[in-house]
């Protein structure tokens, strides 16, 4: 980035005389604000919704791919002050403020929730490569109990986002969302498709080379888009001084430009940033308090990363910069609930399409299957086990002579396609397979299909899938190849694309760098649309290692990518997971174990088998439960019978839940909900909750607490106030509002589930439909009333669209002691007609653990009302 970009903040003056206000024009759907430079536009896209754009002449960005979704403008009132100009919605006042040019956002009541600085609103004029543009910035006041969450997923460990630095660029590892959900109880979409930064640290701490020195082991082997290679880890040593000017906490941001294997910053002989693996991010921030006075730095990263160290004082405010702009432009949504904030922002953005049922089992994954005899005999060993699992996947280079990329069949390893994926369908597995966007141009497919019709991106490996024509091409090349023997799932791998790559380049929109975060959107759309066209009643199922905002209409699941395989990773990845699903994205995963593993001792080190043992767990609580590892067999019973023990016991309680997940699906799709929920989105009022990155709701009953350090047998759990609480271990009662010291044996994960819950749980099963949900137990958390739906439909196709599925409303008040099962609701015509419910009403006797509790009430049901007292 330009030194001029980073330094634009302090280049400016506090006010900007071009934001004088002139006059305004009041439309129906929005009002315009003449300012003396350009037009500020302020559009309720909803009464929960404002937009705000500035533009200056004739630049602007005309394509939209975020707020696909198009509704009336609501009705709202307009009102002038001497001071203001008003709009007013059913749930939100919008302020324009006269004299300073700034907006503020006020509740039904009247409680200001969100404020411009004034001044904070910025548009220079600047080019890139001899095209126009703008460095667009828009600065938030934050108040200092403030928490913010959301960006995307990103490597540093940072959870709570106020004051911390980021850089939204995509590489391997970190997805970049500009997306924002304030503990306040709003959103911030900042509508830019560009690099965007984060509260940029503009000073600059000067940096001088000391030395160079050999890595700990070596150079190491990694994937990259053109197979496996060696990466140097040779590192080089700067320092440097700065100096601040009172006591308090700053933000600093080390860029490395590029990726990396090493970041580690050191401040007056102490780490403040720590990090190592074969691939990092360029960048990663932290967040310092420091005294008055000059302080000594030091620098370590790859010698042939250039580091960049900035700081600033941390401050009341938030900012947002893109300095490849062509005009500002955000969106703020407000809700009573985190789920309304993420529901309007999906309603306008896309909504999430259910995955098929078989996607919330277990997805066995490796790097990698070496043919189709190889997935088909693992699949054997699987059901002979009887270890639970839907999904296998084949990993990269199955393309074998056809080269690089090919999304085809290397004959001499896959020599009949259809035929092993049929078997494994006979199996009762569903099959994923890995596909690139950088097929080798020297293959016969590329030269017949892509060379020929100029579909890559010019002097670049990648596809130019913006191009209509790259899509419709690209899908019909997979299909020819792959979806017609019965692909049932995709893995769409290095859709950033990998390394950053628009840089600089030409696209079919134009000059990549205007639309530098938004390749994977256009992966997904590839894949998601020529699906539906080819097989309209085949779940969408995509997993993909990047995304930006809208992807989650194209049924995506995104994973942490290749990540390392060390406590200290595993706990990166839970913050990580975290802040991504609030930025709208509700489905995501990780490389249980790690991606780089120990290498062949990682099958008898009990150490490593702690680690990989408490991942597990995590990742049974994950929104798809899935293992990966690099030249790893991740499949069980490779690591000793203590660890397939312990897996068994997992894979057998996600499989028991997969009613109740089933259910919060549906939620996410039909009613904006989450399942992987920061304690902020359900008690965003309790302080000590919204803060703590490693625990969080699975759907809205379970609170979860990985085990993130080795070799412990007890846990300590913050249970949030309001409510009371049950251990799932063994039923007992705990009031919230405190912390407990739970027992935490190898083979059991901290799992509490709030009063008022009620969870259905299925058979034992080895594979998501192996059984009907004819019988389920149905667990009654009392303390406290609450409800549950249990949603059923056909698991697969898309007639739930139309309307084909069914709702069985659970209702429980903890006054009357009264459980009531509301008469079917819904029109799936193959729906359960005959169900047992055993219910079991949870205490420290009852409806402890995974096994199948005894039922205090067996309760046969044809869908008619029913009604029971304790």
């Amino acid at each position: 980035m330009k030194l001029k970009f980073l330094l634009f903040i302090t280049l400016l003056p506090a006010v900007t005389s071009g934001q004088v206000y002139q006059r305004y024009i009041l439309l129906k759907d929005q009002l315009i604000v003449q300012l003396t430079e350009g037009n500020l536009h302020i559009i309720p896209l909803s009464d929960e919704a404002i937009r705000v754009q500035w533009e200056k002449g004739r630049l602007k960005e005309d394509r939209e791919f975020v707020l696909v979704n198009k509704f009336p403008p609501p009705n709202f009132k307009f009102e002038e002050t001497s001071f203001n100009l008003k709009i007013i919605t059913e749930a939100i006042t919008v302020l324009f403020n006269k004299k300073n040019g700034s907006i503020e956002y006020a509740d039904q009541a009247g409680n200001i929730f969100l404020r411009e600085k004034p001044g904070g609103r910025k548009l220079r004029a600047d080019s890139l490569l001899h095209q126009a543009c703008y460095v667009a910035e828009q600065t938030f006041d934050s108040p200092k109990d403030e928490c913010l969450f959301g960006l995307g997923q990103f490597q540093d460990g940072q959870y709570n986002l106020r004051n911390i630095s980021r850089k939204l660029i995509q590489v391997n590892t970190q997805i970049s969302i500009p997306f924002v959900y304030s503990s306040r109880g709003y959103g911030v979409l900042w509508h830019q498709y560009g690099i965007t930064y984060f509260n940029p640290a503009d000073s600059i701490i000067p940096l001088v080379k000391k030395d160079t020195f050999g890595g700990v082991a070596g150079d190491k082997e990694v994937t990259t888009t053109s197979g496996s290679q060696k990466v140097s880890q040779k590192q080089s040593l700067y320092s440097g001084q700065f100096n601040v000017d009172k006591d308090g906490e700053y933000t600093f941001m080390l860029d490395l430009k590029n990726m990396g294997n090493r970041h580690l910053v050191i401040i007056d002989g102490k780490p403040c940033i720590d990090q190592s693996n074969l691939w990092l991010p360029p960048a990663a921030s932290k967040l310092v308090h420091l005294a008055k006075g000059k302080h000594n730095v030091q620098v370590v990263c790859n010698s042939a990363n250039i580091p960049l160290l900035t700081w600033k004082p941390a401050e009341d405010e938030t900012v947002f910069r893109s300095p490849n702009a062509k005009s500002l432009d955000y969106v703020v949504f407000h809700g009573e609930s985190a789920d309304e904030v993420i529901g309007e922002y999906r309603k306008f953005s896309g909504n999430v399409p259910l995955l098929p049922l078989w996607a919330y089992g277990f997805w066995q994954c490796r790097e990698r299957y070496t043919s189709g005899q190889d997935l088909v005999e693992t699949m054997k060993t699987f059901r002979q086990k009887k270890l639970p699992v839907d999904v296998i996947v084949q990993d990269w280079q199955y393309w074998g002579k056809n080269g690089w990329g090919i999304p085809k069949f290397d004959t001499t390893h896959y020599p009949n396609p259809q035929q092993f994926i049929q078997k494994l369908h006979d199996l009762h597995a569903h099959f994923c397979i890995s596909v690139w966007e950088n097929p080798a141009k020297n293959s016969d497919i590329a030269k017949e299909e892509y060379l020929a019709k100029e579909l890559y991106i010019p002097n670049s490996l990648w596809l130019d899938i913006y191009n209509p024509k790259a899509q419709q091409t690209h899908w019909n090349v997979i299909n020819e190849n792959l979806f017609r023997y019965g692909v049932d799932a995709w893995w769409m791998d290095a859709t950033e694309p990998e390394n950053d790559a628009l840089a600089g380049k030409k696209t079919y929109f134009g000059l990549g760098d205007f639309y530098r975060l938004t390749y994977p959107l256009f992966v997904s759309k590839t894949i998601y649309e020529g699906q539906r066209k080819t097989d309209p009643q085949k779940r969408v199922t995509i997993l993909t290692r990047s995304a930006f905002a809208g992807q989650q209409r194209y049924g995506t699941i995104n994973w942490s990518g290749d990540i390392g395989s060390d406590w200290d990773a595993y706990k990166r990845q839970i913050v990580a997971g975290l802040n991504y699903s609030l930025t709208g994205m509700p489905y995501w995963t990780t490389d249980i174990g790690g991606f780089f593993r120990p290498g062949p001792s990682q099958y008898t080190d009990v150490k490593y088998h702690d680690l990989l043992i408490r991942w597990f767990q995590w990742g049974a609580f994950n929104s798809i439960f899935r293992i990966h590892g690099y030249q790893t067999a991740t499949e069980p019973w490779n690591f000793g019978p203590e660890v397939e023990a312990s897996m068994r016991t997992m894979l057998n309680l996600r499989y028991r839940l997969l009613p109740y997940i089933y259910s919060e699906a549906w939620q996410v799709s039909g009613k904006g909900s989450t399942i992987i929920r920061p304690l902020v989105m359900d008690f965003k009022d309790d302080t000590t909750a919204r803060t703590l990155p490693y625990e969080y709701m699975f759907g809205k009953s379970f609170l979860i607490a990985p085990v993130t350090e080795p070799g412990v047998s007890k846990w300590s759990v913050y249970l949030p106030k309001s409510t009371v609480w049950y251990n799932f271990w063994n039923g007992t009662k705990h009031s919230g509002s405190q912390t407990v010291m739970t027992d935490a044996p190898k083979n059991q994960i901290p799992v509490f589930v709030k009063a008022g819950s009620i969870v259905p749980l299925g058979k034992f099963v080895q594979y998501s439909s192996e059984k009907t949900m004819d019988t389920l137990e149905i667990r009654v958390y009392t303390g406290k009333n609450g409800e549950f739906n249990l949603y059923e439909d056909a698991g697969d196709g898309y007639d739930y669209e139309k309307g084909e599925y069914t709702i069985t409303a659970f209702k429980w008040n903890d006054q009357k002691q009264l459980l009531t099962i509301a008469g079917l609701k819904g029109s799936y015509q193959k729906h359960l007609t005959n169900r047992v419910f055993n219910i079991v009403f949870v205490d420290d006797n009852h409806g402890g653990g995974i096994e199948m509790g005894n039922p205090q009430r067996i309760v046969h049901y044809n869908g008619k009302l029913i009604v029971l007292k304790r």
